[in-house]
């Protein structure tokens, strides 16, 4: 088995993770982050969503969303919940927003189970 090990630093917010993933089983799994969206209601890429693939299902999942100054705007601990690009109601801003993904999934070959500890960014086009 391979590991692969990830170091993301976050600049302005000074946060630093570690993580640890074999890419294998998340290859196996499909799961794929968008790296932007543009909610403006034309029905293309209108919201943000992990997209899970392969028939990987959740064991736990716990989605979080931070603006550039590290407030949260989206929390969800539902997989098929999806993030609009509105924080309590309003139209966040365009611009570079923050997300965090705790998970632990099956995969369909019936290894253990995949813990997932990822961090990445998203762009909000409007």
């Amino acid at each position: 088995m391979r590991t692969i090990t990830l170091l993301f630093l976050i600049l302005g917010l000074g946060l630093t993770a570690n993580g640890q993933s074999n890419p294998n089983e998340m290859n196996e799994c499909g799961i794929f982050y968008p790296n932007a969206f543009s909610p403006n209601r034309d029905n293309t890429n209108d919201e943000f969503r992990v997209i899970i693939q392969n028939d990987c299902s959740p064991i736990t999942y716990h989605l979080r969303i931070f603006d550039r100054y590290g407030r949260l705007v989206f929390e969800s601990i539902d997989p098929n919940e999806s993030w609009d690009g509105e924080y309590n109601g309003r139209q966040v801003k365009e611009g570079v927003y923050l997300w965090q993904l705790q998970a632990n999934y099956n995969v369909p070959s019936g290894s253990e189970s995949v813990r997932l500890d990822e961090r990445g960014s998203l762009v909000l086009m409007r």
